[in-house]
């Protein structure tokens, strides 16, 4: 594949987070001056967290000490690095200074403990279900006054950053679906599951293009695109997955994508550890073991999930598999595990 024009992380990290970059950057320039507020960026695995880590770093690479925790944190080893902390402090995944299991709040409670006497700011990170679940139980947002949820991207947006990876021109996407493609809407396949029942069953679903007039063609880029961000759900990271896993470089066919997110049929067990995982955004075999009870068989639930596409493994970390997590994330709600 030929290399085209890459934009670099601080450019898409500028498109897509331009006002909560100002924020931070406005509270970063403003401490000592004024009272400062701690911060709090909140987004679900895969949506950008890591993009505005990256051009904080980039801006101010004298000014903050960057303290990421890349794994659960079993033990206080990182309190001394907060007090030699220069005043302005990023924190990447801060949920895993909490574990769902009795006495699984220690760790978070010696890091809220230390900010809640602390003069440094504090600029942190957090799963975006994992803070739901926390604020539910540890009110943790008053901490955190200065809270900023990273938003969705829009198919405009989505277009132009994955273009912009190749020259002009040299990708061609084709609608190649068998629909009526100039009366406004299309019919598809979807799966559901009706209540009262235990299988997902398929009905026919239209869906309407919205900006398509009558004897209007959508252009199948947008018609691409439109279905990606669906896919994603508005999340860059998964739109970028879907992009690279689909591409038949150079063309990108409109039939190779899924109609819709996956309809699930789950255990509890697997219900219950898709949650851990998905709250957790990556987490250890061992760490798994400690959070679950005696009874759930970890390895034969995680094949299951593995073998159901919906979760990967990596250099021994598991995740939520960046395809499913819009799947994954719909199912949980529907049955309130996660909000």
């Amino acid at each position: 594949m030929p290399d085209g024009p890459q934009e670099s992380a601080g450019s898409i990290a500028a498109s897509l987070f331009q006002n909560e970059l100002e924020t931070i950057t406005a509270a970063i320039e403003s401490y000592g001056k004024k009272t400062h507020e701690n911060i709090a960026i909140i987004a679900d695995p895969f949506a950008g967290q890591q993009l505005v880590i990256e051009e904080i770093k980039r801006r101010y690479p004298d000014t903050i000490s960057y303290l990421p925790f890349f794994s659960v944190v079993t033990g206080k080893d990182f309190i001394p690095n907060l007090y030699t902390a220069k005043d302005v402090v990023v924190m990447e995944r801060c949920h895993f200074l909490a574990l769902r299991k009795i006495g699984g709040f220690v760790m978070l409670d010696e890091f809220l403990d230390f900010i809640s006497s602390s003069e440094k700011l504090f600029i942190t990170t957090w799963n975006s279900y994992s803070w739901s679940y926390l604020n539910a139980v540890k009110r943790i947002e008053g901490f955190f006054p200065e809270i900023i949820r990273l938003p969705k991207i829009d198919d405009m947006t989505l277009k132009q950053l994955i273009l912009s990876r190749y020259e002009n021109n040299e990708i061609e996407c084709i609608d190649d679906r068998e629909v009526e493609k100039n009366s406004g809407f299309e019919v598809i396949k979807r799966q559901v599951t009706l209540p009262f029942t235990s299988a997902p069953i398929t009905i026919p679903w239209i869906t309407f293009n919205v900006g398509a007039t009558k004897g209007e063609e959508v252009k199948a880029e947008d018609a691409v695109f439109r279905r990606i961000n669906t896919l994603a759900d508005g999340n860059y990271g998964v739109a970028q997955r879907i992009w690279d896993r689909y591409l038949e470089y150079p063309t990108m066919k409109m039939s190779n994508l899924p109609d819709r997110p996956c309809a699930l049929d789950l255990s509890i067990n697997e219900e219950f550890l898709l949650n851990i995982i998905l709250s957790m955004e990556s987490i250890q075999l061992v760490d798994l073991v400690e959070i679950a009870s005696p009874e759930i068989n970890i390895d034969q639930n995680l094949h299951r999930l593995i073998k159901q596409d919906l979760v990967e493994e990596e250099k021994g970390y598991y995740r939520i598999k960046p395809e499913a997590l819009n799947c994954v994330c719909n199912y949980l709600k529907r049955i309130r595990m996660v909000w």
